[in-house]
């Protein structure tokens, strides 16, 4: 065989071989099955890291954006499992208008955190698919409000995460309802998302 024709099928075969060997990137949120959920961290991710410390550690990041309350945010994107993690980073555009040029701040933290999925567990062991007699079975009383066919959902003593839940029904008693009257009507229903904090927060003032 040619010595130049030789160089180079071993050349390929070795790049063939270190492709081959080459681990998958390390998923920074954690190596179980499940990633638990707690204001300040998601699975081993702490969010009170900068943005630039976030792309540095989590390699498997990609970009998208996500519709917050009447804005539209740029955001990473984490995916575990079945479990879908995004971070809002920048506003791209809200009631004012485009925000145009768009800046961000590697330097910052992340606006705020979205989790949702099958493969998330809250504090006390309960699943980020739990219905809200469950939640609130747990953790005690809830506060819900509603807008735009969404309820927030504030945990009285775990402040910090907040549950998004869809309206049962475009009638439902939610905002201004006694209590017994909001859980009997959100009794069933699931949680669809948590908003989670990058910090402990103190608990709402009406909690």
């Amino acid at each position: 065989m040619p010595l130049m024709l030789w160089l180079a099928l071993s050349a390929r075969w070795s790049g063939a071989q270190t492709n081959t060997m080459r681990s998958p990137p390390r998923d920074c949120l954690g190596s179980g099955s499940t990633i638990t959920i707690r204001p300040g961290r998601v699975g081993n991710l702490s969010l009170h890291l900068s943005l630039k410390e976030i792309l540095q550690r989590c390699k498997t990041i990609h970009w998208s954006t996500i519709n917050g309350d009447e804005m539209l945010d740029t955001a990473i994107v984490l995916d575990h499992g079945q479990l879908h993690v995004i971070g809002a980073v920048a506003t791209l555009g809200d009631e004012s208008g485009w925000h145009r040029p768009l800046h961000i701040d590697t330097q910052r933290p992340v606006k705020w955190w979205q989790v949702s999925g099958v493969s998330g567990m809250l504090p006390n062991g309960v699943q980020t698919t739990a219905t809200w007699s469950t939640v609130r079975q747990v953790y005690g009383p809830l506060r819900g409000s509603a807008l735009n066919g969404t309820v927030y959902v504030a945990i009285c003593r775990k402040p910090g995460l907040t549950l998004l839940m869809d309206l049962p029904s475009a009638d439902a008693p939610i905002n201004g309802a006694p209590a017994e009257v909001v859980d009997s009507v959100m009794a069933k229903t699931r949680i669809r998302a948590v908003l989670v904090a990058s910090a402990t927060t103190n608990p709402m003032p009406d909690c």
